[in-house]
């Protein structure tokens, strides 16, 4: 049994936790014998990212770090600490959801102790009891809906500054190579300026492929303010912009909608972004002919075709052009992006409650590419990217 002075302690740190604070005196008596306490020293890892959860758990002294994996690439994962929790602060959830699979890690930042209480038992005290039950689980939903926002603002915060702390000095090599190629430090050899230039080639890459990535970050944990949008305006837009680049490669490009198309919930520039990023592969991709831009008015959402005459996608890829970072290996252009834009394309679309697809050899050509999306008749967006800033990459 508990020295009385040890459960009272136990009590009163249930009462001030973010869980189980408007609990009846009755109440926390139920959760008392589900209870145990567990210390720990400063450093001290106290549970890892993927670990099966089996305990609730509610910090009673000291401070811990919630950190997560973040995959910077293929081969290099690092830490980051996405909160630093107080007392009063309860923690691993999981134990009552499926799957009971930890989400972060937590490291004690100081010496710590909490209040662990068995997962499977608190979810058979709350299914008797339903006052209590819905008392805690409201709470719950208050607790996750904050945490995942603030964790939201912290990975943005820290992707930003990585991307800003990469891009500012290679912005700076790239303008000493262009004052060395205009001559401001004397004459070069040909021999010279053909190897800056492919040294500033490769610096415009990775300035491109760190702009991808802050576009990428900001879609996902910014989101993007909605208005209504002419989805009419934004293809006309694109469409002139991108006309130069098919003039000089001597492609059509053609653009067809019905005369009037009603207006969509959305972000003018992000789906700029999307339309953008197909008419400019689409331009790569093709050697002859032409792009057309079609615009379709379905009973539930308006529907958008890229229809090229170019080289096509191998039946391989197709499944996997969406996936970041994904580049055929059996296409040979020069000036292939990062294998991104298609991946961003994607989850704006997404996030806008639509779909994107793409088909090989075009249907009704029998050749080149058709990328689709489709976007709801102005109904709520993907309510996960509401409220979020429009960011464009600079």
């Amino acid at each position: 049994m508990k020295a009385v002075t040890e459960i009272n302690s136990i009590k009163e740190a249930l009462k001030s936790s973010e869980l189980f604070h408007n609990l009846t005196d009755d109440e926390l008596d139920k959760l008392l014998p589900l209870c145990q306490e567990q210390f720990y020293e400063p450093g001290a890892v106290m549970f890892c990212e993927g670990e099966q959860c089996n305990y609730v758990q509610t910090l009673k002294s000291g401070k811990v770090a919630l950190e997560t994996e973040l995959a910077i690439s293929h081969s290099s994962v690092e830490k980051a600490t996405i909160d630093a929790l107080s007392p009063g602060a309860s923690f691993c959830w999981s134990a009552l959801m499926e799957p009971h699979i930890l989400t972060s890690s937590g490291r004690c930042l100081e010496k710590t102790e909490i209040i662990a209480l068995d997962g499977n038992k608190l979810k058979a005290l709350l299914n008797e009891d339903p006052q209590m039950g819905y008392k805690v689980a409201c709470n719950l939903v208050r607790v996750v809906a904050s945490r995942l926002e603030h964790t939201k603002q912290t990975m943005e915060r820290i992707l930003s500054i990585i991307f800003h702390d990469l891009k500012a000095p290679l912005a700076a090599a790239e303008s000493y190579n262009r004052l060395l190629l205009d001559g401001f430090v004397g004459e070069l050899s040909e021999e010279q300026k053909n190897i800056i230039k492919r040294s500033s080639k490769r610096l415009s890459d990775l300035l491109n492929l760190i702009s991808n990535m802050i576009d990428l970050s900001r879609v996902d944990f910014g989101g993007f303010r909605t208005e209504e949008v002419s989805l009419t305006k934004v293809i006309e837009d694109c469409v002139e912009t991108m006309r130069p680049l098919a003039v000089e490669k001597g492609l059509q490009l053609v653009f067809e909608a019905p005369p009037e198309l009603p207006m969509i919930l959305g972000s003018a520039s992000r789906l700029k972004q999307v339309v953008t990023n197909l008419l400019s592969n689409a331009i790569k991709f093709t050697r002859s002919g032409g792009i057309t831009v079609k615009v379709k008015d379905n009973k539930d959402n308006l529907q958008v075709d890229v229809i090229d005459s170019g080289i096509g996608i191998p039946s391989e890829d197709l499944p996997k052009i969406f996936d970041g970072f994904y580049k055929s290996k059996s296409i040979n252009v020069e000036g292939r992006e990062t294998g991104l834009g298609l991946s961003i394309s994607k989850r704006i679309i997404e996030g806008h409650g639509g779909k994107i697809w793409a088909t090989s050899p075009c249907p009704e050509t029998g050749k080149g590419s058709k990328f689709t999306f489709i976007l709801p008749k102005k109904s709520e967006p993907n309510g996960d990217k509401l409220g979020g800033e429009d960011f464009n990459s600079g």
